[in-house]
């Protein structure tokens, strides 16, 4: 028979309550729970140790020239560049939030999966999804707004170069002459595959609302050829669905950027138009200032300007630089003459 209950056993009973409780998750833990599925998470915590990392080695090593080199293939590239697969690159020209603000906004984004966001270098960030719906709505978009800030999302790749634009960009087409029962999203999504890789439908496709066109998003590389129109044989005839493309920016092969066509960049030496003078006018920006302190009585002050009352650097600034401004630094300017001679070379 066994005793009745008494203080002492409730007390005793409460506190192996206590101690089989399961134990709070620290900030870091919650942050990865809320961004990644589980699986990422698991490995997320296992990848700083060296028990923790697979046996298979990536790459081979070997003397070259005098010193120990490591040899990547391409196969080994692709391997590491797989899990990124939904991975892009968020390049801030104008100032930029702080990093806490920019995850807070994308938190009230409503992504169906996690995300992370790092920093690349100081103007751009690298946008890490995990849903292809979500790789789509962000990147489709182009261009977003944190804080007053303009974010332009750019592709990643794995060969992605800080100094260059990628010329593959989500662009919208409108195919004429489908006939209303092909209005189905595998055969659009195919008929889509023949100008470039298919991201989505408008929702007036996908309901039929329009039977006259379909408009589908693909990822298209602006330097390729564009396709008028796409033929199809049915029955052994042939017909043709004329093809329109929306809003194709200029991209420039010299300097690898969009936005301006190579007869107006400001890196071709025999350009005297509108550009040059806005390089000129850039080169003796600082000069000119400096004559305007001096004529001002006023000496003119080195280092960072942009600080508060507690002396700290404000780093949401806006700056007053544009993207071609950007390019005038002395590392990216030798980049940048070197595209230019290559390509001077080449034609």
């Amino acid at each position: 028979m066994e005793p009745p209950p008494t203080a002492d056993n409730d007390r005793k009973a409460a506190s192996s309550d206590v101690n089989t409780a399961p134990k709070p998750l620290s900030y870091a833990e919650k942050l990865l729970s809320n961004s990644f599925p589980p699986e990422v998470v698991a490995r997320s915590t296992e990848k700083a140790f060296v028990q923790g990392v697979e046996s298979k080695v990536i790459g081979t090593s070997a003397l070259f020239n005098g010193r120990k080199t490591i040899f990547l293939s391409k196969e080994d590239d692709d391997f590491m560049a797989a899990p990124f697969q939904y991975a892009l690159v968020g390049k801030f020209s104008h100032g930029y939030p702080s990093m806490q603000r920019l995850r807070s906004k994308f938190e009230i984004l409503g992504l169906n999966k996690g995300f992370k966001i790092g920093i690349l270098d100081h103007k751009h960030v690298w946008i890490r999804l995990v849903d292809p719906n979500d790789y789509a709505r962000i990147w489709i978009k182009q261009i977003w707004y944190f804080n007053g800030f303009p974010l332009r999302v750019l592709k990643w790749t794995s060969e992605f170069n800080p100094n260059e634009e990628s010329p593959k960009m989500p662009i919208w087409i409108k195919v004429f002459g489908l006939r209303p029962h092909w209005f189905l999203h595998q055969f659009l999504y195919h008929v889509a595959s023949m100008i470039g890789k298919p991201m989505k439908l408008d929702e007036a496709t996908t309901d039929i609302a329009n039977p006259m066109v379909a408009r589908i998003c693909v990822e298209l590389n602006v330097l390729d050829k564009l396709q008028p129109d796409i033929p199809i044989q049915i029955n052994g005839k042939t017909m043709f669905l004329k093809v329109q493309y929306e809003g194709i920016p200029q991209y420039c092969k010299i300097c690898r950027h969009r936005g301006h066509s190579m007869a107006a960049c400001f890196l071709r030496e025999d350009n005297t138009g509108e550009n040059n003078d806005m390089r000129t006018t850039v080169e003796h920006q600082v000069d000119l200032r400096t004559l305007l302190q001096k004529k001002r009585g006023n000496q003119p002050k080195i280092g960072p300007q942009d600080k508060d009352a507690n002396g700290l650097q404000d780093k949401e600034k806006p700056n007053d630089i544009n993207d071609q401004d950007d390019m005038l630094s002395s590392t990216k300017r030798e980049y940048l003459k070197d595209n230019v001679r290559q390509y001077q070379n080449s034609h």
